[in-house]
């Protein structure tokens, strides 16, 4: 395959990451609105979570790309077994990611949502320990700097959307009662404090993804 294409996708995948999550946090403000009626804010709900959709997928898809790439252009030691069955095991990630949402609210959809948070601690563990074990102690990126920070700021990118997640577990009751008693302090203040709480991780994220692409055109030499 011509290294190329995975750039492309690479790119794309950065892209509608990157743009979803604008989308999701521009939607979050109309939820949270209590100026605005509660079907104006169902419907903005419906808009986030379909948005939401795009940086689950990408987040998932940038991995195998990432590393295909790493192992094709920059001497990532993985061979062609090993990159099958990180591109079957992401696949099987992402049907998983797509049924939690397709299935949202139902008994399966929180079970596959357990599985696909030890996932996720996986992941950080994972390539983040590579990443710094390449930067400070020889790892298998030893003198490819730039891509074993990617390896850690991806890894950090993962642990914020968990941390979003937990900041925003009230939310989702509270838009119940929104929905079902109307607004009220009490509501009002659940639903903003939990879109408050998760603010500084999605501008992590971010930050973590404008960085990341500069290491990946840059490619500065030394990090340290």
């Amino acid at each position: 395959m011509d290294p190329n294409w995975l750039v492309l996708a690479h790119v794309l995948l950065f892209v509608y990451w990157l743009g979803g999550d604008l989308g999701v946090f521009y939607s979050s403000r109309f939820v949270t609105d209590p100026s605005l009626g509660r079907e104006a804010r169902a419907t903005a709900a419906k808009i986030m979570l379909a948005v939401d959709l795009a940086p689950r997928i990408c987040l998932i898809l940038i991995l195998p790309v990432g590393l295909t790439l790493a192992a094709m252009k920059w001497g990532l030691a993985l061979g062609g077994g090993s990159l099958a069955l990180i591109w079957v095991a992401c696949l099987v990630w992402l049907v998983m990611a797509v049924t939690i949402y397709l299935r949202e609210g139902q008994p399966l959809s929180h079970q596959l949502a357990r599985i696909d948070q030890a996932v996720r601690w996986f992941v950080i563990v994972l390539v983040g320990g590579t990443g710094l074990w390449s930067l400070f102690g020889g790892g298998p990126l030893e003198g490819q700097g730039w891509l074993a920070a990617k390896f850690v700021l991806f890894a950090v990118l993962v642990f914020c959307g968990l941390a979003i997640r937990a900041a925003i577990r009230p939310f989702g009751p509270a838009f119940g009662r929104l929905m079902q008693e109307g607004s009220s302090p009490e509501v009002e203040a659940q639903l903003g404090g939990s879109v408050a709480r998760a603010r500084p991780f999605v501008l992590a994220i971010w930050t973590g993804l404008v960085l990341a692409a500069g290491l990946g055109i840059f490619k500065p030499p030394a990090l340290f």
